[in-house]
């Protein structure tokens, strides 16, 4: 079993009578009704996703896991509409993420049914919380003199176990680019579709039921780094995808269907293709 703290995330917390109604308002999961854990969205009115978290109920207050570099943008745009709302939404700064790897830890197959919109927790004896994601990885959150120290070997290999799982990550790189599904939140439970509405419903809907959407996950190896964000072309140098997620020479990338089979490139590199979640 291999651990380490993952500082690319942060933790936002938020407090008071109203704060569930609130994020139910907000994010594309169903937090009026949360006991546990869920993955979510938080996108713009365009549908396209700001940033996807982990929100975990922790006694009274709830706990938001988010790439690092959005924490402030995120906290900042939803304080925008708190109003008369009894929450208070604050950066956890005392609180850090970890992972645990499981040895021989496979990727996981996504199934083609959407995943239940909840997980499960535990609450271990020192107040962290352990989050049993459905990839069989687990993430600890509590306080950052509690967790397991930074090993980069480790967080690059739960990096590059979460790229080949499918679970992807957005950051400040790659904020606005993607609608929900392009990169797997509606077969992850990350969207809830009966729970009315909440910012970006209409077109996260509108792209499930009316099959508007034409890119997808695709895991690329390339001979050199790239970075997230970084554009994906074709041979005619048309724009076909964007970086999300790197682990070395993997990269997680949202690609248009009709490219994924066709020779592309990044940073003129060509990308060898390894993995792809887009059905045929």
């Amino acid at each position: 079993m291999k651990t380490s703290l993952l500082p690319n995330f942060g933790v936002l917390r938020f407090l008071g009578s109203d704060a569930k109604a609130f994020l139910h308002n907000q994010l594309s999961n169903d937090i009026k009704n949360l006991q546990q854990a869920c993955y979510a969205s938080y996108n713009t009115a365009q549908g396209r996703v700001t940033a996807n978290m982990i929100v975990a109920q922790n006694k009274d207050e709830l706990l938001m896991i988010v790439a690092s570099d959005l924490l402030e943008t995120l906290k900042k745009r939803l304080q925008m509409f708190v109003l008369r709302n009894q929450v208070k939404i604050e950066t956890a700064d005392d609180l850090g993420v970890a992972c645990v790897l499981p040895a021989n830890t496979l990727p996981f197959a996504m199934p083609n049914a959407p995943l239940p919109t909840h997980f499960a927790y535990e609450e271990e004896l020192s107040g962290c919380l352990k989050l049993f994601l459905p990839h069989g990885g687990v993430l600890i959150v509590g306080e950052k003199s509690l967790l397991p120290e930074f090993n980069q070997a480790t967080a690059e290999e739960w990096q590059a176990f979460e790229i080949q799982s499918g679970f992807a990550w957005i950051t400040q790189a790659t904020s606005n680019l993607f609608v929900a599904q392009m990169l797997n939140l509606h077969r992850l439970g990350g969207i809830h579709f009966k729970k009315g509405c909440y910012v970006g419903q209409e077109v996260v809907a509108r792209a499930q039921y009316i099959g508007q959407v034409k890119r997808g996950l695709t895991v690329y190896q390339s001979p050199a780094l790239l970075n997230a964000g970084d554009e994906i072309l074709d041979n005619e140098n048309n724009i076909v995808g964007n970086v999300v997620n790197v682990s070395g020479s993997l990269n997680l990338c949202v690609i248009k269907h009709s490219a994924v089979e066709n020779a592309v490139f990044a940073q003129k590199m060509p990308l060898t293709l390894i993995k792809s979640w887009i059905a045929k």
